[in-house]
């Protein structure tokens, strides 16, 4: 008997699903959403064409005022990863492919609203259009979506816990300032409807996470592989990168009028709790507890001014 018999044949590991680094089949596609939008505007009041632009406009500038601090920390990221990160054209190509994403949900919030959401409160068009977008990006790569943006809904074991009492934590706080804010008079000018509830709920901070969380991180995590782990979860530039430009999203803030204003109160809590969101989603697998811990907060603000009213 030959010795080779004896030695079990090496079985190559599965290829890697084709992301969006890997093809350009998705990239026109994701437009659709938008193009409906500048389409229905146009049948419906040709007259608002030069609104419809301005609006791009608007939020082309401030979506490429993000991908300006993508780039720098992306430059500091390349800098510091050293052999753990891909060749750099790997690496450029993962970068061009996030701040894709960003100047995408940034036209998508900030496109002028059609007459059908005008009425409502929150920016159901925009949220609606986030989510078109990145849900046909999925179903064009939809092995890579499944088995790396964190979709499935089985959790890593162990996680469960760590990630509930994370939940449980959040909300109960966020309900005693909201209760506390409502009791002191200092939240008396804010109401809390029905669509609120349901606008901090559902729509909005599901689609950030699929969009930051999900596509993104998933898309740096390949070109630059977690190297730490932080409280039991593998977390690298990938989380720090979508952290920050998420919190200057919500830093930089772009008014419906077009005006331009500055939160930073606003956007050192968004990339605080947008680091939050990458710990939870790569310590569970899963992007449904960043998406629960998204809601936290806010849900918990609204039912402690409830409370406190």
């Amino acid at each position: 008997m030959r010795l080779g018999a004896w030695i079990p044949a090496q079985v190559p590991p599965p290829p890697r699903p084709v992301a969006p680094t890997d093809s350009a089949r998705w990239i026109l596609p994701v437009l659709a959403p938008l193009a409906v939008v500048v389409l229905l505007h146009l049948f419906e009041d040709p007259d608002r064409l030069p609104a419809v632009v301005r609006s791009l406009g608007s939020a082309a500038l401030w979506g490429g005022t993000l991908v300006l601090g993508l780039l720098v920390l992306a430059g500091a990221a390349a800098l510091t990863s050293g052999d753990r990160g891909s060749p750099p054209r790997e690496l450029w190509t993962a970068v061009a492919v996030v701040a894709y994403g960003v100047m995408l949900t940034s036209l998508s919030g900030r496109i002028l609203t059609l007459p059908l959401f005008a009425g409502l409160q929150g920016n159901w068009q925009g949220k609606i259009l986030d989510l078109l977008w990145v849900g046909i990006l999925f179903l064009l790569l939809r092995r890579w979506a499944r088995e790396e943006t964190g979709l499935r809904g089985r959790l890593v074991p162990g996680s469960a816990r760590p990630a509930l009492i994370a939940i449980t934590v959040v909300l109960a706080l966020f309900v005693g300032l909201g209760a506390v804010a409502a009791l002191t008079g200092e939240d008396a000018g804010r109401a809390v409807g029905m669509e609120q509830i349901v606008w901090d709920a559902t729509l909005p901070n599901l689609t950030e996470e699929l969009i930051w969380r999900g596509m993104m991180l998933a898309v740096l995590d390949r070109a630059l592989p977690p190297s730490r782990r932080v409280l039991g979860a593998p977390l690298g530039w990938g989380a720090v990168l979508t952290a920050v430009v998420f919190g200057l999203g919500h830093m930089i803030l772009l008014g419906a009028d077009g005006s331009w204003s500055l939160s930073v109160g606003g956007g050192l809590f968004a990339t605080a709790m947008g680091l939050a969101f990458a710990w939870i989603r790569s310590l569970t697998g899963s992007i449904w507890p960043a998406f629960a811990l998204h809601c936290a907060p806010e849900l918990g603000a609204d039912v402690g001014v409830l409370l406190g009213s």
